[in-house]
């Protein structure tokens, strides 16, 4: 077997959400069309933010609700003998799962069912997501419990953030191989080509505002509730008050916020299409990621790559990205330290800061993290597997 026959099945409880995660599986198996490989995607959602794909089969939930402490997710129940039929129609070599939630569990039974060796990714740092929901130290125990179980039948894990091996072995006592997969994005779907100089005007705002840009879930997990302080304190304190905080993306704390904040140039556009996210992207002077639990941040990627700077917090996986660089990119900031950040939202709004150059060097840097680097990663890191079983 080589690297060009391998066939590669991955199970997703996150295939048609409106978040990186799944921009990124999407184009992943894009990328496997092009490259003429056999790798499929299974997942069971009601969700529709997807591309119509011959690799990618969705299964319609036997029954779905809202996920405890995660309301923007859905947690469902996946119907399990269609998927292992289809399973069986695609014969995979390896089995990938993506996420640890219903659907992941759904391909993980199917593949011990038909003794196929197992991998996957650890995308989310769930024992310290439900921390941030419930500050429950007793939650996070019980996460890694179940995460352990979960984890213990894989033969190897993958992680887009060399961070989280440590973390990986410490919290949930995985001990076999651990894979550094390299990030990737599409350089293609987001881009400095995609600037519009009069999207701003779509919703009725001054171009000539300085524009910060978040995207992504608008949930506590986030710290979306510590950025609006930072933001609201900056511009209380701000002198022209020339400047927007655009936030992309939908949560429950949108219909909380969303009217009390408009007095503080807080604008809420809740979910954009792939054409309209990469303007946003491409059109913002910054954008901003306060999260301290994500593994990699794919809208972090996103926005280098469309040649805007980044600001990310100093935990989780954004700041190895942004850090990674040899010339600057962006900014790394404690996400407590509300001095820092209320100093460079300052000084971008009052141009004593140049993001044009800072943004050139995002563009440059993110050329190394193109989607075809990542899938052929993601390729050999199965048929390393594989070569190990034998």
């Amino acid at each position: 077997m080589n690297d060009q026959n391998i066939k590669i099945a991955l199970f997703t409880d996150t295939i048609c959400d409106a978040n990186g995660v799944s921009r990124f599986l999407q184009d992943m198996a894009k990328e496997a069309i092009k490259d003429d490989t056999e790798f499929n995607i299974l997942s069971s959602t009601a969700k529709t933010y997807c591309d119509k794909l011959d690799n990618i089969h969705i299964f319609k939930p036997f029954f779905k609700m809202k996920m405890p402490f995660y309301k923007d997710l859905d947690l469902v129940i996946p119907p399990v003998f269609k998927m292992a039929k289809k399973f069986n129609t695609l014969n995979p070599d390896i089995v990938h799962i993506s996420t640890p939630g219903l659907v992941g569990l759904a391909g993980l039974l199917i593949a011990l069912r038909y003794n196929k060796p197992v991998t996957g990714t650890y995308h989310t740092d769930f024992p310290a997501y439900v921390y941030k929901n419930t500050h429950s130290n007793l939650m996070k125990s019980f996460t890694r419990f179940l995460m352990k179980l979960f984890y213990r039948k894989f033969k190897a894990l993958a992680t887009r953030s060399k961070e989280y091996i440590e973390i990986i072995k410490q919290d949930i006592k995985f001990d076999k191989k651990i894979h550094f997969l390299q990030p990737g994005t599409n350089i293609k779907t987001f881009d400095p080509k995609y600037t519009r100089s009069d999207i701003w005007d779509d919703y009725n705002l001054d171009p000539a505002y300085r524009k910060f840009l978040y995207v992504g879930r608008v949930t506590k997990e986030k710290n979306i509730e510590i950025l609006f302080e930072i933001w609201k304190q900056f511009y209380e304190e701000s002198q022209l008050k020339r400047s927007d905080l655009i936030i992309v993306g939908s949560g429950d704390l949108v219909e909380k916020y969303k009217d009390i904040l408009a007095e503080f140039n807080i604008i809420f556009l809740g979910h954009k299409s792939k054409d309209e996210l990469s303007s946003l992207y491409a059109s913002s002077d910054m954008f901003i990621f306060p999260s301290t639990t994500d593994t990699l941040g794919q809208v972090v990627l996103e926005a280098m790559a469309s040649g805007t700077p980044v600001a990310v917090t100093d935990e989780g996986g954004p700041c190895e990205i942004v850090g990674g660089s040899d010339v600057q990119v962006g900014f790394i900031n404690n996400i407590n330290d509300k001095v820092k950040w209320i100093t460079l939202l300052t000084e971008i709004e009052n141009h004593t800061l140049d993001t044009n150059i800072l943004g050139e060097n995002a563009y440059k840097y993110a050329q190394n993290f193109s989607i075809e680097n990542t899938f052929k990663s993601f390729v050999n890191f199965h048929q390393e597997t594989i070569e190990l079983e034998k």
